[in-house]
């Protein structure tokens, strides 16, 4: 994958990624099967109208007609905003801090150190139940809203888990009395 899409050019010197993910086709099934049947419809009452354009109905079927390319041209539009949305996400865990990364032609960056991790708020509906996908929000020290949001990501009890390790591993050690 080129620099210009990851997340190495954003990584210190002795940074290391541990995780590298991103939204979850998954997560977006139904929305995927709405808009290609929308566009598999839309094609096929085309077709159908476009034989029946000689008929004395003529006004109703051009109507059709237009009805469906708006169709299929939404449906497309869509269904491109989909790959968008997960392919210009880019989250990931490192051995120091977590990172966001959204954007293709312009990019919003967020990290924050583990130590500086304060909540992980945990968001998962009944079909991210069934996915296996969710929602993490991570709040930080100082702040009232979650500052990093990792959106419809694959498995993300083991990503909370992961970064629970990490951060009780840079925690300092309590000295026993």
């Amino acid at each position: 994958m080129p620099k210009l899409f990851n997340l190495d050019k954003h990584l210190d010197s002795d940074e290391k990624i541990i995780r590298f993910f991103r939204p979850s086709r998954k997560a977006y099934i139904l929305q995927y099967i709405f808009w290609i049947l929308l566009f598999l419809i839309a094609i096929y009452l085309d077709i159908i109208s476009a034989t029946k354009a000689d008929t004395n109905l003529f006004i109703l079927w051009k109507f059709i007609e237009y009805i469906c390319w708006l169709a299929i041209i939404i449906s497309i539009i869509m269904l491109i905003r989909l790959e968008y949305r997960i392919f210009s996400r880019r989250y990931a865990l490192t051995n120091e801090r977590i990172m966001y990364s959204n954007g293709i032609f312009s990019e919003i960056f967020k990290s924050a150190q583990y130590n500086y991790i304060s909540d992980i708020e945990f968001e998962q509906s009944f079909w991210d139940k069934i996915m296996n996908t969710g929602t993490l929000k991570i709040h930080t020290v100082g702040t009232d809203e979650y500052q990093i949001r990792y959106r419809k990501v694959s498995e993300p009890l083991d990503i909370k888990k992961t970064i629970n390790d990490i951060q009780g591993a840079h925690l300092p050690k309590r000295r026993k009395r």
